[in-house]
């Protein structure tokens, strides 16, 4: 790719991991939920242009929700895609998630630094860092709206996606001009994959 990129901009538990995986068979280099120091420094100090793109070509997950529009005017020609998923399904899995994540209240400052990005990034993207059903519920609706009419003059730069779907793995493979590849989309959850950089 050239200056563009692609951007994952579903919420968390929508299939982020997977969509990052997907892409990197595509031969598209991505990275799952950036959450290095450097990018956190960048978004806090409002500066887009991501460091980690220097290397990457696609990034998935919350921290690149907030920011689309940003990054859409930085790198023309990018691709969105904004996984969706079944609401009530999704928010069982955010409360299982968020109960698993052991992150109770605030952290003191010997914390390890993803556990303050993840309370941070949380907070941004969902108004909390601590799972409330009500809040989730609004945040998903209101996300999937916003996109939907940010996209809205432009359908060639926005897929939808439900990566539970058995044409997921065509659909995006179609919307990114990539040759589609035989199999079912692949499956990534709670682990790190070595298909995500």
């Amino acid at each position: 790719m050239t200056n563009s990129k692609v951007f994952g901009i579903g919420l968390s538990r929508t299939g982020t991991k997977s969509l990052a995986a997907a892409l990197n068979m595509l031969g598209i280099r991505t990275k799952w939920y950036p959450q290095d120091y450097q990018t956190y420094c960048e978004l806090l100090m409002a500066n887009y242009r991501l460091s980690i793109l220097e290397k990457y070509d696609g990034l998935t997950d919350t921290p690149v929700v907030p920011y689309y529009a940003q990054f859409d005017s930085l790198y023309p020609g990018s691709r969105f895609v904004l996984t969706v998923r079944n609401k009530q399904l999704w928010l069982a899995s955010c409360a299982k998630h968020w109960a698993n994540s052991g992150i109770k209240g605030p952290e003191s400052i010997n914390a390890p630094f993803w556990r303050h990005f993840a309370q941070w990034i949380d907070s941004v993207v969902y108004g909390s860092y601590q799972f409330n059903a009500d809040r989730w519920s609004y945040v998903y609706d209101t996300h999937i709206r916003n996109v939907a009419w940010y996209f809205s003059n432009r359908p060639n730069d926005l897929l939808v996606l439900d990566v539970s779907d058995k044409d997921a793995f065509h659909r995006l493979s179609t919307f990114l001009g990539c040759d589609a590849l035989p199999g079912p989309f692949p499956t990534v959850n709670d682990f790190q994959s070595p298909l995500l950089g």
